[in-house]
């Protein structure tokens, strides 16, 4: 039987499969037909700011996000799901080009693999331009 609680708002009846019945109340907190939240839109500044931050360091502590979210005119939670957001984003990135410039070699080693190539293309050349049939 329902409660008569006013922090609940609905009720759901639910039928299993062999035919019991149950009843299911729903938490005002959790009330599905609420208005969504409007998707929150940076300015350019709130970005350039946000992405700054982000580059000094993946991760805030709650003290400089507080003061991050405040200097930016935004709630400390928009601040920390930005965040959350950008560290998901930079993970595709990363996933997505193993090779980082940082971890490549200098540009005459380079030069030396372009010139084993090169060589080993004209050895091949050379054989297949030379070889005796039987």
């Amino acid at each position: 039987m329902p409660s008569a609680d006013t922090e609940f708002i609905r009720v759901i009846r639910i039928k299993s499969a062999n035919g019991s019945e149950k009843m299911l109340e729903i938490p005002a907190k959790l009330d599905l037909e609420r208005p969504k939240r409007p998707r929150t839109v940076f300015t350019d500044e709130q970005l350039e700011k946000l992405e700054e931050s982000f580059n000094t360091s993946g991760y805030l502590s709650g003290s400089t996000r507080a003061k991050l979210a405040e200097s930016l005119g935004l709630s400390d939670n928009q601040v920390k799901v930005w965040f959350q957001n950008r560290r998901t984003k930079q993970k595709k990135i990363d996933s997505r080009d193993p090779i980082k410039p940082e971890t490549l070699k200098p540009a005459e080693n380079y030069q030396n693999v372009y010139q084993n190539y090169q060589n080993y293309w004209t050895a091949a050349a050379f054989l297949s331009n030379n070889v005796i049939s039987s």
